[in-house]
């Protein structure tokens, strides 16, 4: 597969990700406590962060560790 595959891939992939996390943050916005959207979130963050670590995009890669990071302490309370 050539890099503009894996990039078009990335965007796809990406895009849905970052859908998922706008629509779970307005629901999160009405039910603050709800542990089943935060984990939502935590994943698409979680795996936003693998595949930016995988493309080199150490931007992104950053930006969604920062993101596990802040809904790792909303876990914690």
């Amino acid at each position: 597969m050539e890099n503009n595959q894996y990039i078009d891939i990335f965007i796809e992939e990406s895009q849905e990700h970052i859908e998922n996390l706008n629509s779970n943050l307005l629901l999160l916005e009405n039910d603050p406590k709800n542990r089943q959207i935060i984990d939502e979130i935590f994943r698409s963050a979680h795996t936003l962060k693998g595949m930016a670590a995988t493309m080199g995009f150490e931007n992104m890669n950053k930006l969604a560790h920062k993101m596990e990071d802040v809904l790792q302490e909303v876990k914690n309370g």
